[in-house]
């Protein structure tokens, strides 16, 4: 379940790279999708439910520092302010149209068949 939420969503950030920036697969860009991830899993999985736009922007919300240690390590080596936040925005757009997907998933994976 991770992994389809996860490698799709680096797979965007590999086509958002211009030429002569960092590979897509900076630390903690990855650590920041797969702490949205791994919050959207645990959400998903509360009783009682939550709604599926809630619990995505908890994530987000849970993840924060995540996010803040990306848009660093990005400036750090010398992406810009605009090409952070465009990453960042399209990084979770991406995560927006995929979770509720993998939210039905979980919740219908939960319980034993």
């Amino acid at each position: 379940m991770i992994f389809r939420l996860v490698l799709p969503a680096l797979a965007m950030l590999v086509s958002s790279v211009s030429a002569h920036a960092q590979t897509a697969f900076e630390p903690h860009t990855v650590a920041y999708v797969l702490c949205v991830s791994n919050a959207t899993k645990k959400l998903a999985l509360a009783i009682p439910e939550i709604a599926k736009d809630s619990i995505i922007e908890r994530a987000f919300g849970a993840c924060s520092s995540d996010e803040m240690a990306a848009r660093k390590s990005l400036a750090k080596i010398g992406t810009g302010e605009a090409a952070i936040n465009e990453r960042i925005s399209s990084t979770k757009q991406f995560i927006r149209l995929t979770a509720p997907d993998d939210i039905d998933r979980q919740r219908a994976n939960r319980i034993p068949r």
